[in-house]
């Protein structure tokens, strides 16, 4: 098995996270996209909220796609224009607060 995490993209609904889920455990596909709804639906109802639907999303964003190097947020991050917004959000920070004088 391969040791580094890829999201599948082969067998997948929607962004491959349940069929990565169900290959590196050894599941069937549909025990674990089954799982994953029924947990969500059942989570949603006793109080923890969106917990499983923000997982999934997280590891959409985080996880790179099978055939790629990259996740969807470095890809983004890598980008000049947020580049420069960070720079100048790091700069902004440095400054000291304005005070007004007494």
């Amino acid at each position: 098995m391969n040791t580094t995490l890829h999201r599948k993209t082969d067998n997948k609904m929607l962004a491959g996270i349940c069929a990565t889920i169900a290959e590196r455990t050894n599941l069937d596909l549909n025990v674990t996209r089954l799982a994953v709804a029924g947990v969500s639906v059942v989570g949603a109802t006793v109080g923890i909220g969106f917990a499983i639907p923000v997982l999934y999303v997280l590891g959409w964003i985080l996880i790179p796609a099978q055939d790629q190097d990259a996740s969807i947020a470095q890809r983004w991050f890598d980008k000049p224009q947020v580049q420069d917004a960070m720079n100048a959000t790091a700069e902004a920070l440095k400054k000291p607060l304005n005070k007004k004088e007494q």
